[in-house]
């Protein structure tokens, strides 16, 4: 790294963590939490849904001592206070399974149980053996980033990464999902989405966060904030690329976050930026909207069925074309792919010069936008193909100077984390080689690559429920694709690896994980 890493004592729990979360007896099919647990539709379905109808008839058996009643031994608070009853084992380690908390089924991806950040606990980071290894703690507690202090993010997820093409001040963008700060002063400090700004260009020892986009209050701000309507709950960034010196976003409006993988958007929105990241527009022209419920602007194209395979993104950049990884929203579609040509996209100085409408040119001109079909590139969606089979979400895409190939990482059912391989952005893609096991590691989602990373040495952000914050993540790419495996059409047999223990985060410093 360019300068070394800040060191800071092991922490105690933020506020986000200390509150203990009680849940007293389920009747009514309702439950409490705590302040931090109304951000999370999915810990919210969890109990407002699944409680009143399952659990308190019995019908997931035992509450504790008693076969319905309050949870726990003796009807205490879920947190630290008693965490003995068979049903919070059962939510903590995941084992209901299918029938409540989805953490062996395919469609539902990486959350799963009650995770201790939620029930009044510290969250843990595993220390792995293999080619994959946890190396650093990027936000939260104990992280160098300091990003409780100095940013108010106290847990964040994703970390969707670009380089930002300047050509003098190079950095990567780093765009999270939603984020909590201290959930419990007015308002919780929770923003939908926050951007982080790195030019580290050494990430062996762990990446380095320069600055953020923030707020007159200091605090890391909401890029696209969400419009506050009923029928939004939140904004996820879901890509972004630099082009002429604007930053470009896509993003989803999340309508319902529903059992565990499972969501629905109002729509797919872009917005774009001048100055780095730190103010945005959003372009109503480009959005894909599947619902009225929450107006996108003027200019916006009418909803249209057609767009619900598109609803999340992935970009990548060759020397012609922008293309645009497309999948439905939830972790359980297939992706197509887009394309438009690069040229004539608007400049940074072209846009601040526009006052209003951006010109429709380039990235900006829907109509230039055609779609794989298999064979050829088309106008019309509706006749695009997969090029990725499901389940495909939060892709990730880039080229790879170390394989010669295009990359292609993201969670795939049981494997948390895959990596494909391709001559072309369209394929045809080899098949999945697994570097996070889901059966081994569970709740770990969102993987996105390093766009600098491109040695024998792949960096990534992952996302841990258990945590709720991102780790930067190293695999070799010479263990798990040794050049006889290279040379094949659908690599397989690279060394697995495996979980030796977890470590409390409060035991990290400076948010290094221990190797052994």
């Amino acid at each position: 790294m360019s300068r070394a890493l800040p060191r800071l004592a092991a922490a105690a729990l933020v506020a986000v963590s200390a509150s203990v979360t009680t849940l007293a007896g389920i009747g009514a099919g309702t439950a409490t939490a705590g302040p931090c647990s109304v951000m999370f539709g999915n810990f919210g379905s969890l109990l407002e849904n699944q409680t009143g109808a399952g659990m308190a008839g019995g019908s997931l058996g035992s509450t504790g001592s008693a076969s319905a009643g309050p949870l726990g031994s003796a009807s205490r608070a879920m947190g630290s206070a008693d965490r003995s009853g068979s049903l919070v084992r059962q939510l903590e380690t995941g084992s209901l399974g299918n029938g409540l908390s989805g953490s062996l089924n395919t469609v539902t991806g990486s959350v799963y149980g009650m995770p201790p950040w939620i029930t009044g606990e510290e969250g843990t980071v595993p220390v792995l053996r293999g080619p994959t290894r946890f190396l650093q703690l990027v936000t939260g507690p104990t992280s160098p980033t300091e990003s409780i202090s100095r940013y108010g993010v106290a847990g964040t997820d994703l970390g969707i990464m670009w380089d930002n093409g300047h050509a003098t001040e190079p950095e990567i963008l780093m765009a999270f999902g939603d984020t909590m700060g201290d959930c419990t002063v007015p308002g919780s400090q929770w923003r939908s989405n926050v951007l982080f700004r790195s030019g580290d260009t050494d990430l062996g020892d762990g990446v380095r966060i320069d600055s953020a986009a923030t707020g007159p209050d200091g605090l890391a701000k909401s890029i696209v904030p969400r419009s506050g309507l009923p029928g939004e709950v939140t904004i996820i960034p879901t890509a972004g690329i630099a082009v002429e010196g604007v930053q470009y976003l896509r993003f989803m409006s999340v309508a319902h976050w529903g059992q565990p993988g499972s969501w629905t958007t109002n729509y797919s929105g872009l917005a774009y930026s001048t100055d780095n990241g730190e103010n945005w527009t959003v372009v109503p022209a480009l959005a894909r909207p599947i619902t009225s419920a929450v107006p996108v602007g003027d200019g916006a194209p009418p909803v249209d069925p057609v767009w619900r395979d598109s609803q999340m993104s992935s970009y990548l950049r060759t020397g012609e074309y922008l293309y645009e990884y497309l999948t439905p929203s939830g972790r359980q579609g297939s992706a197509i792919l887009a394309r438009v040509p690069l040229a004539g996209s608007p400049s940074a100085e072209d846009l601040d010069a526009a006052g209003g409408a951006p010109p429709t040119a380039g990235l900006l001109d829907p109509a230039a936008y055609r779609y794989w079909d298999g064979t050829d590139w088309v106008a019309d969606p509706s006749d695009a193909e997969p090029v990725l089979p499901r389940p495909a979400s939060e892709l990730s895409v880039m080229w790879n100077d170390y394989l010669g190939k295009y990359t292609a990482m993201y969670s795939q059912g049981y494997n948390s984390v895959v990596l494909r391989t391709a001559d072309r952005p369209e394929g045809p893609w080899t098949g999945p080689t697994v570097l996070v096991d889901y059966s081994v590691l569970p709740g770990v989602y969102g993987a996105f690559m390093h766009p600098w990373a491109q040695g024998e040495d792949l960096y990534y952000l992952v996302t841990t429920w258990n945590a709720y914050n991102v780790f930067l993540v190293r695999t070799s790419l010479s263990e798990v694709f040794p050049p006889a495996l290279r040379r094949a059409a659908a690599p397989a047999g690279p060394p697995a690896t495996e979980v030796i223990r977890h470590v409390p985060v409060s035991e990290l410093v400076g948010g290094a994980v221990p190797t052994e």
